[in-house]
């Protein structure tokens, strides 16, 4: 296995970043012509969820090298292999 990528990953989440994205972008919208503050808070609220699943991505991509040496991969595509088989 060669390990996970920050262009994989990215393609991954594409979508869940777009979605917060466009909330953020409305929530700001249609909160801040009533209270500035709530509105700059949702924001924020949207901008701190991404942080953290960049964060998230950042642990993954430096512990790769260290779960490839942990895991059997031989073993984790056999069990793969016979879930398949149990699911068919």
């Amino acid at each position: 296995m060669s390990g996970l990528t920050a262009g994989q990953i990215l393609r991954s989440c594409w979508r869940s970043w777009s979605l917060l994205v466009g909330c953020a972008f409305f929530s700001y919208l249609l909160i801040t012509p009533t209270s500035p503050a709530l509105g700059c808070l949702a924001v924020g609220l949207f901008i701190g969820a991404i942080l953290r699943d960049i964060g998230h991505y950042r642990v993954s991509l430096r512990m790769w090298p260290v779960n490839r040496e942990i895991f059997d991969w031989k073993k984790v595509s056999e069990l793969i292999e016979l879930h398949e088989k149990d699911v068919a």
